[in-house]
């Protein structure tokens, strides 16, 4: 596992402010020597459920790849915590699953995120996006930044209260000096000596240790007006520069700037997948 770690430190992330600074107790008490145990026993599994059955209920569930799945079933994939590239990966493989079930009939996602990295945000919206049968997004607390990003990919938008939180649609840029943790703490020195011919090589580290972070906020500029752009497209928002700023929206003003299309009780909005999922069946079996 600590090739994730690493990756994890590495990465570039679109993920709510508060929420990232909650994990820096973690990466300090790594820091200092102690263990960190990824665990996976709590993270939430996809599952079908068929029409009729309480999709909440455990008992009520198949796994997405079961031989016994009803007819007309619904595929659920959660979206839970952060967002980092190995479970976009498994998302992409769990939506081409319920694609290609034809006992599936839609698809709907359970959505509880702050956000997360950067890499394969865009290609698992573009993936959503592509998907041919009805995709919904059930928001229970928060949809923020790669978040929202994968949600306005999605044919609809349920928030379940009216304290679920939605948006963030901008980037942050955090850079950590850990040279000083290294002398101090360890001992270590490091010293970076770059050829002669590379004058461009970490640019943008080397000129913020200057004192200049223009290379960063052009770094930064760059990924936020591709998510801008993802985002006017996929909602078919116009210019909105209170959409733009990076808020985070309750639910009843994110329905009003056109982020979610509803907000409704999660029976509701399993309801609503499951009529999309049976009309979209209909018209494609009389074409």
């Amino acid at each position: 596992m600590i090739y994730r770690l690493f990756e994890i430190l590495d990465a570039q992330w679109l993920i709510h402010r508060e929420t990232a600074l909650s994990y820096l107790p973690v990466l300090i008490s790594f820091l200092n020597g102690g263990k960190i145990v990824l665990e996976a026993d709590d993270i939430k599994k996809p599952y079908v459920f068929a029409q009729g059955q309480d999709p909440i209920n455990p008992v009520s569930r198949y796994d997405l790849d079961s031989p016994d799945i009803p007819d007309n079933s619904i595929a659920v994939i959660p979206i839970q915590g952060a967002i980092v590239s190995w479970k976009s990966i498994e998302l992409i493989s769990n939506l081409q699953k319920a694609e290609a079930n034809p006992q599936i009939i839609s698809t709907v996602f359970l959505v509880n995120s702050p956000g997360g990295m950067v890499y394969y945000t865009d290609i698992t919206a573009d993936a959503i996006k592509s998907a041919s049968k009805p995709t919904v997004a059930v928001i229970m607390n928060m949809a923020a930044s790669a978040a929202m990003w994968l949600i306005s990919a999605m044919d609809y938008r349920i928030a379940t209260s009216s304290l679920d939180r939605v948006g963030s649609i901008g980037v942050r840029v955090s850079f950590t000096d850990f040279n000083g943790f290294l002398k101090e703490k360890l001992g270590i020195t490091v010293y970076d000596i770059y050829a002669s011919k590379s004058t461009k090589k970490d640019e943008e580290i080397r000129t913020l240790l200057e004192g200049d972070n223009s290379k960063v906020i052009s770094g930064a500029d760059f990924i936020n007006e591709i998510f801008h752009q993802a985002i006017r497209e996929n909602l078919s928002l116009k210019e909105n520069p209170e959409v733009f700023t990076g808020a985070l929206f309750y639910a009843k003003k994110a329905m009003e700037l056109g982020l979610i299309n509803a907000i409704g009780s999660i029976s509701a909005a399993f309801e609503y997948t499951y009529k999309e999922g049976l009309a979209h069946k209909i018209k494609q079996f009389k074409l």
